[in-house]
């Protein structure tokens, strides 16, 4: 018996409450049929995102400059060490003596010298890579 009454009382519960649910039913919110105020964007926020904009567009201009002098320099480079050991592997098949592969050998390691000087001077003079603007 009090078996029965208890799933009796959650059935009844249970019922209750879905009936109450049911009962309130939706809500329904009507919108104001009246315009709402817009909102502008004050003047001198506009002229800061274009002046922001064109800074960006200058930025992006000078990297395209940096990064095609940088490869600028690093092709010099390395069409100076494709030519240095070019002359080198000719130098040495050439060569007869010992003194002949030493010399091929020293000049081959000043012409790397010298391209790699040159190199490291020409990124020296191209300098820092452009900074990007901020709003």
């Amino acid at each position: 018996m009090k078996k029965l009454s208890k799933k009796l009382s959650k059935k009844l519960i249970v019922a209750t409450a879905a009936v109450l649910v049911l009962s309130n039913g939706a809500s329904v919110a009507l919108a104001d049929d009246a315009a709402s105020p817009t909102t502008t964007v004050p003047k001198a926020a506009k002229s800061k995102n274009t002046e922001y904009a064109t800074a960006l567009a200058n930025y992006r201009a000078e990297v395209k400059e940096y990064n095609e002098a940088k490869k600028a320099i690093f092709k010099t480079f390395q069409d100076a060490t494709k030519a240095a050991n070019a002359t080198r592997k000719s130098a040495r098949e050439a060569a007869t003596t010992d003194q002949a592969k030493k010399d091929a050998m020293t000049a081959f390691q000043s012409a790397m010298s010298a391209a790699t000087s040159a190199r490291v001077a020409a990124l020296a003079a191209l300098g820092n890579p452009p900074n990007k603007p901020t709003r």
